[in-house]
């Protein structure tokens, strides 16, 4: 890939990045959508808390207003007919992405047909983020498209097994891609805020500390001491501790009778902790192969250990879901969501995503996924 960024991407010192404090910020949406029913459904996090709103384009002249206390990244979703994009099956929805700043807070969007080629207007940080948004533009779109097909595969009543973990692994390949690209990025860029932003979605899914390290080191002073600079370093050192060889944190968590179950208790097993939510599409996909791991390997050797993300209140859901897809190895949870405790001791950024813990209860593996689960396991057991 060429080296396009020098002069069209902005550095922080020049944005001029805020972060802590409550800010309003409003969309203004204009000109006519295509469709009377036509909405746009909002979605934006505050923290670690996911916010979905939806807005009618029966006027040509529409605001959105919310509160930021970061630049946050917000996608716009249109629905011609305006039904949710929940659950919906067929072409995936159009969507709008883009970020507004603290600094900055009115953002423009002039309508255009199709929906995603609309012009948005806002600060020098939505300027960076669109040249950053080109540059991963061509994985993003063969990622849509493959998750709208793995979407469409599972919800199918006759689940298609073999097609769902072709299109499974194909999104991984692109994924892995992705992330070279990103950090192609982070490198050539040590003082863009997208820099920062790139490496945080990096270390989500990446726990080698010997390949993140370096990438945050390299990062302007600048960035490093921002809050989310700081965050990350902190999450760095708590992988560290987590590294292979490491000694794997103890936990105790319910299943769902209610029976205490503990870590230690498979002392002198290989132990996958899998870490995923009745919720998490991405995680439900890839329960399948999970499914023909365990029949595989199931044993006096092996054994899996779920560790449920979900909510108070969403035991049930918990529940049919290890139903549904056939779970049979052991499940906990204490409900608190994202704070659950043992994905804190393992600093769980984003699911799926395991550890492979050895008999002598030491990390030996982690975020082994499809082929690579299988040729590990198969290499320490058999």
């Amino acid at each position: 890939m060429k080296k396009i960024f020098a002069s069209a991407l902005l550095s922080l010192s020049m944005i001029g990045i805020v972060v802590g404090q409550k800010q309003d910020f409003r969309l203004s949406l204009n000109g006519q959508a295509p469709s009377q029913e036509a909405k746009v459904f909002v979605r934006y996090f505050v923290g670690q808390k996911l916010k979905i709103d939806s807005v009618s384009l029966k006027s040509s002249n529409v605001t959105y207003k919310g509160q930021i206390d970061e630049p946050t990244q917000v996608i716009l979703f249109y629905s011609k007919d305006g039904a949710s994009f929940f659950n919906r099956k067929g072409t995936p929805m159009q969507r709008l992405t883009f970020y507004v700043d603290p600094l900055q807070a009115n953002t423009e969007i002039a309508i255009k047909d199709p929906f995603e080629s609309s012009i948005v207007k806002g600060g020098q940080l939505q300027a960076a983020y669109r040249s950053y948004q080109e540059y991963l533009r061509p994985y993003e779109k063969q990622l849509i498209a493959q998750q709208s097909r793995r979407a469409d595969l599972y919800q199918d009543k006759n689940r298609n097994e073999e097609a769902l973990r072709q299109v499974s692994t194909e999104i991984e390949k692109i994924e892995e891609q992705r992330i070279q690209a990103q950090r192609k990025f982070i490198t050539e860029n040590s003082d863009n805020y997208f820099s920062l932003m790139a490496l945080q979605e990096v270390a989500r899914y990446d726990n080698d500390v010997s390949l993140i390290e370096p990438l945050f080191l390299k990062l302007s002073a600048n960035l490093r001491n921002t809050a989310m600079g700081e965050k990350l370093e902190g999450e760095i050192l708590l992988a560290k501790k987590l590294g292979i060889g490491q000694p794997a944190p103890d936990f105790g968590q319910l299943t769902p009778d209610g029976r205490l179950l503990k870590l230690s208790d498979f002392k002198g097993k290989y132990v996958l902790l899998d870490f995923w939510a009745s919720w998490c599409g991405p995680c439900r996909a890839e329960n399948p192969h999970l499914v023909e791991v365990y029949k595989q390997f199931k044993g006096p050797d092996f054994e899996i250990l779920g560790i449920s993300l979900d909510k108070q209140g969403k035991k049930d859901d918990w529940t049919k879901a290890i139903e549904q897809d056939g779970l049979k190895w052991p499940q906990v949870s204490d409900l608190k969501g994202w704070q659950n405790n043992a994905a804190q001791l393992y600093g769980i950024q984003a699911i799926p995503q395991n550890y492979l813990i050895s008999p002598e209860g030491k990390i030996v593996g982690i975020n082994l996924k499809g082929k690579q689960l299988t040729d590990k396991l198969t290499e320490l057991i058999r």
